[in-house]
């Protein structure tokens, strides 16, 4: 792909975890550093991994509401139909609400994750191509090069299921047109491989980025062993692989275990939580302020998007949570004064969401962490995974050694069949709402869009039925890069 943007090298930005090198930072500036002085030591590689991690937070076409990977979680699930915007007067990711964003070429909709991925895919192989000549220990670049495979492989991962159709093991090889893969340090343009091939490498990647990775990380922002395991579970789920979906999710959660139901109300935005496997380490000099993760999906921030139009629930999926479930006080069905959090202003409206929750009443610091993996979701692949093998039992008591954690009254489930499935994938529902799964669970599993009967405000949402299968679920590819890449076809507009 012919796209400077897309391969920006921004290895000098600094770290979502730790500062980068005064000294390096002085001598060589960030507009113009190269791949041989950035990878010329383990050390200086180590600032230029750490600036991959940063970027995957900025804004993108300089847009407040596209900040990064985490705006995008909230967006895919305001595309699903379980995160609803809660009044009227809302200003940002209504086209995304609707359908319209993702199908304009031009719309920072289409743009941002396909720059974001492809910026996060330049420098992972800028990484992978130079860390071997690297002075430093073997160890060092181990880390370095399997960190960089990750992140490749998951980026990937992270384009195929937004701009290609969704993969169907019932049709291998899958020869559907997907992205362009981008494997060396270029800026040529290149046709689109098919979902086929995109998926290989992805799972190449990943494989290789496990043999190198280790358990010990020096951050929890940073890709270990068991994130990359978890990144193989996820990739074997929408592959309909099974087999390896409960291998590699059973496997990504030692060590890891479901939070207490003191730390589930805290307000999900600290990544020290024992339950958080990888996340975005909010740091007070790297803060996105009214762009932030946060600023979008809390209860409490000061901002106009949290005070006038906050997120709520699904009715339909809200009212059939138990009451016993300590999941249920994760938002307010008819908030009062005195059982919602909202910042000064605020508007209280049904269903209001208080799972994500800044300190302090009202917060004006968004400097909340972002949960990019948790061990819930390891749990709840490894159940669906099982129940898909027909292993029933076994699906039950995996999904009973989570939800119990939730629910002191659940009882361990004796369903079988699409029964003990819906039930997963209720739980899923429930678990990970807001970080990001909606849009891809429907569209992995095959299933329509059904806004019908809910609380969605029809003046907000318009679209209310997308069949499973339609043309609408891959995102177009930008006319950026479709003038500058005589390579690459459009998607069916």
């Amino acid at each position: 792909m012919k796209n400077k943007l897309l391969i920006a090298f921004v290895a000098m930005l600094c770290t979502v975890a730790t500062s980068c090198e005064n000294t390096y930072l002085d001598t060589v500036p960030t507009a113009s550093v190269d791949a041989a002085s950035a990878y010329a030591t383990t050390k200086n590689a180590a600032a230029a991994i750490n600036g991959i991690y940063r970027a995957l937070i900025l804004r993108y076409q300089s847009s407040q509401g596209h900040s990064g990977h985490p705006a995008l979680m909230i967006i895919l699930d305001h595309m699903g139909e379980d995160v609803i915007i809660g009044a009227t007067a809302a200003s940002w990711h209504v086209g995304e609400t609707r359908w319209t964003a993702h199908r304009s070429d031009t719309n920072v909709m289409t743009i941002f994750p396909y720059e974001m991925y492809y910026r996060t895919i330049g420098n992972a192989n800028i990484a992978i191509a130079n860390i071997d000549n690297a002075t430093g220990t073997q160890a060092e670049k181990d880390q370095i090069k399997g960190e960089a495979l990750a992140l490749r492989g998951w980026a990937y991962f992270n384009l195929i299921q937004l701009y290609g159709k969704r993969y169907d093991a019932a049709a291998k090889p899958n020869a559907q047109l997907g992205v362009p893969l981008v494997l060396t340090p270029t800026t040529e343009g290149l046709a689109r491989n098919t979902v086929e091939e995109v998926y290989t490498q992805i799972n190449k990647d990943l494989a290789q980025a496990a043999t190198l990775l280790k358990t010990t990380r020096a951050f929890k922002s940073h890709i270990n062993l068991e994130v990359t395991k978890g990144l193989l579970a996820r990739v074997a789920l929408t592959q309909q692989n099974w087999a390896d979906a409960a291998k590699y999710a059973a496997e990504a959660r030692t060590g890891y275990a479901p939070m207490s139901e003191a730390q589930y109300q805290d307000g999900f935005q600290d990544l020290s939580n024992p339950e958080w496997m990888w996340g975005f380490d909010h740091l007070e000099d790297q803060s996105e302020f009214f762009g932030g993760y946060h600023s979008y999906i809390s209860c409490n921030y000061n901002s106009t998007v949290i005070r006038t139009y906050p997120k709520v629930i699904n009715s339909l999926l809200y009212n059939a949570i138990p009451t016993t479930d300590i999941r249920s006080k994760m938002w307010v069905k008819a908030p009062t004064a005195a059982n919602s959090i909202v910042p000064p202003g605020g508007v209280r409206v049904p269903y209001l969401n208080q799972k994500f929750r800044l300190p302090g009443v009202p917060s004006t610091s968004a400097m909340g962490d972002v949960p990019y993996m948790r061990a819930a979701e390891m749990y709840l692949i490894e159940a669906e995974a099982k129940a898909k093998l027909g292993q029933d039992a076994n699906a039950a008591k995996v999904l009973f050694d989570l939800i119990s954690k939730r629910d002191a009254a659940y009882k361990l489930s004796t369903s079988t069949g699409a029964t003990l499935l819906s039930e997963i994938y209720f739980h899923r529902r429930v678990e990970l709402w807001g970080e990001g799964f909606r849009f891809l669970d429907l569209k992995r599993l095959n299933q329509p869009l059904n806004r019908n009967g809910t609380n969605a405000i029809a003046s907000i949402a318009v679209l209310f039925d997308m069949p499973a299968g339609d043309k609408q679920w891959e995102f177009l590819f930008p006319r950026r890069e479709m003038n500058a890449n005589k390579a690459i076809v459009q998607n069916p507009l």
